[in-house]
């Protein structure tokens, strides 16, 4: 819980800076959804470490360094989860087929019929953020997380069998 002092250093650090981190993340993220899920993220970290985050001797530079740690979490992220979900598929098929034609039942069997599959695939294909898709499937944003990663995890040891 935040006193009152350290809630109103971030909220004067947030009217500050929120603008700049949300520019700076869209130029590497390229899209503003998840920029702004980046810069809201950093300041939910800067939030948890708050005796950090107010203690340090530049705050600025500290949540700039938290939002360069979290957008190369969340590129990390969304390449890990395209790498399973496209690792198995026929290239060829990607190129003369749409999505909806390819059948997934096919590819992956029955973790093509399961709900963690089809939030995975909305985030790794259509390239929706984690916020986004929890709404869609009317969940939390951490069980969202959690539920990717199920999935990713269940996509791998598919793959690794059909491969081992």
């Amino acid at each position: 819980m935040l006193s009152e002092v350290q809630y109103a250093f971030v909220e004067e650090i947030y009217i500050e800076m929120y603008d700049k981190m949300l520019v700076y993340a869209n130029c590497t993220l390229r899209d503003i959804y998840l920029s702004e899920e980046a810069a809201q993220e950093t300041f939910r970290i800067a939030c948890g470490k708050i005796n950090d985050f107010y203690s340090s001797a530049n705050p600025r530079g500290w949540l700039i360094n938290t939002l360069k740690n979290v957008i190369r979490n969340i590129e990390r992220n969304r390449q890990t989860l395209s790498k399973y979900f496209y690792m198995s598929l026929d290239i060829d098929a990607i190129r003369t087929e749409s999505f909806d034609e390819l059948s997934l039942e096919s590819l992956y069997g029955n973790i093509a019929d399961s709900d963690d599959f089809m939030l995975m695939k909305y985030i790794a294909v259509d390239k929706s953020t984690m916020l986004d898709a929890a709404a869609k499937f009317g969940i939390s944003l951490e069980v969202c997380k959690k539920r990717v990663q199920r999935a990713k995890k269940n996509l791998r040891t598919k793959i690794e069998g059909d491969n081992g």
